[in-house]
This record gives C-alpha cells, structure tokens and sequence, in this order.
C-alpha cells in the first residue's frame, strides 16, 4: 500500500508519464510485431517487408516519444537537483541503459534490415540481414520487459533497504520532529548541534513519503504513520529531502544548520 500510495505524483508530472507510458508501449508493440512478422515469414516478402516497416514507421516514432518524455520526467521531478549520493538510482540507470543503449541497437536494427530489404529488391537475397534485424528486436523486447520491471520494482531505490528505527536510547542526541505532507517538510527546529540526531517522522498527509539527509534515507511512512532515522551529522548547511520521485521538486526539500 505505501508503495502504491507513493506512485501517486505531483500535479504537472502526469502529461509526460502518459507520454512516456504510451511511447514505451508503442515500441514494444513494434518489436513484437517485428519478430513474430520476420520469424514467421520463411521467405515470404510480405511479412518481411510487415516486420521491416514496424519497426521504422511504429517502432522508431514510438522510442523518440518514449525517449524525449522520459528526459521532461526526469527533469520535471528534480533528479538534476538532488545530491550526487542520491541521483540515478539503481532503477533509474537501468531505464537509461536500456532506452539509450536500446535505442542505438534499433538504430542498427534498421540500417541492417533496410540493406536486406533493399538486397530482397534486387534479387540478391536479404534473409540473412533480416534475421540479424528480428534478433534484435526479440532482444529489446526483453530489454525492455527488464526496464519494466525496473521502473516498477525499482531495485536499489534510496532507502529501499531501510527500516525503521526501533526505540533507541537518545541519551544526549539531538531529537527533531519531522512532520511531512504534500509536498512540504516542518522540522521542529531549525538547527542542531552535530553529532548524532533522532529525526522522528510523522506523515501528516495523504501520500506516503521519507526523509533523507546525511546520506541516510527512512523507510517509506504511510499517511498517518511514523519512523525514526538516527543520523550522524558533520557541522555545515545540510540538504534534506524526500526521495519519492517528484515530491523533492514539488517542494518536499530544505537545509538544516548543523552547529
């Protein structure tokens, strides 16, 4: 459920997530109809040319929208402002590898099955180069099932693998109230001492969010739940945000002075 409740963006983001949802599904359509038209074909020019022409009138107008909406997203939900600790995530850099280094292998895809088409024009035989274009496809086909499975799994994201704090004996700790809603963090002060500090959690709004500061990230907290992150912190101005995509960009970000 928090997971689910986390998935929910700020206003403005959803255009550029349809966008790229319906570029994404798009493509994949193309090289499925791509490979299933080329492996069937068995010679027969009309399904070569239907696998071809898939993937340069369907698939190639579908990655470019796919492509293009998935760098507004990016921007759009503030991965460029975030600290480097935390930009790019796993799940993130797998999205990338698979659309930029996809998108070069598409491109190869083509320019190979255009040459067969051209060979079979002739009469000088172009299956072989066709093959070569239907494993391609077949290939970011599966590719892109991994992108999936990364965008929606998100493996590694920031604070994935944290839980939270179980009661702990504060002693001289700094302890600070952190009260979350959309899309907006108020810390119960505005300066600590360094040294290690208990930031206590409470999600005030209706959207799952966490905290991360120091280079520590909380567990996700569900709408009227709570977690303590216990944190050690170094003198200076320290950036403080929330790590769901596009809550930092919507305003769910600050700086704390560490005495």
């Amino acid at each position: 459920m928090p997971e689910l409740l986390a998935a929910i963006r700020p206003a403005g983001q959803d255009f550029p997530v349809l966008l790229h949802i319906v570029g994404a599904t798009v493509v994949f359509g193309a090289l499925l109809t791509s490979t299933i038209s080329l492996a069937l074909a068995r010679g027969e020019i009309r399904l070569l040319r239907l696998g071809y022409f898939s993937l340069l009138l369907v698939g190639l107008p579908g990655l470019i929208l796919m492509r293009l909406s998935g760098q507004w997203i990016y921007q759009k939900q503030g991965w460029d402002d975030l600290p480097d600790q935390l930009k790019d995530p796993t799940w993130l850099k797998i999205g990338f590898i698979v659309a930029d280094g996809g998108a070069i292998l598409f491109l190869l895809a083509l320019v190979v099955g255009g040459i067969g088409i051209s060979r079979l024009r002739s009469g000088k035989g172009g299956d072989g180069l066709l093959k070569v274009t239907m494993i391609s496809a077949l290939v970011l086909a599966l590719a892109y099932v991994v992108a999936v499975w990364a965008m929606t799994g998100k493996p590694g994201k920031p604070g994935a693998g944290a839980s939270a704090t179980p009661a702990v004996s504060t002693g001289s700790a700094a302890t600070v109230t952190v009260t979350a809603t959309e899309f907006r963090f108020r810390l119960s002060q505005a300066s600590v001492p360094h040294g290690t500090v208990v930031f206590k959690v409470e999600n005030k709004g209706k959207l799952a969010h966490d905290f991360s500061i120091g280079g520590k990230t909380s567990s996700l907290v569900a709408p009227n739940k709570s977690t303590t992150l216990t944190v050690t912190l170094d003198a200076g101005k320290l950036l403080y945000i929330c790590t769901v995509p596009g809550h930092a960009s919507a305003g769910m970000k600050g700086n704390l002075t560490v005495k």
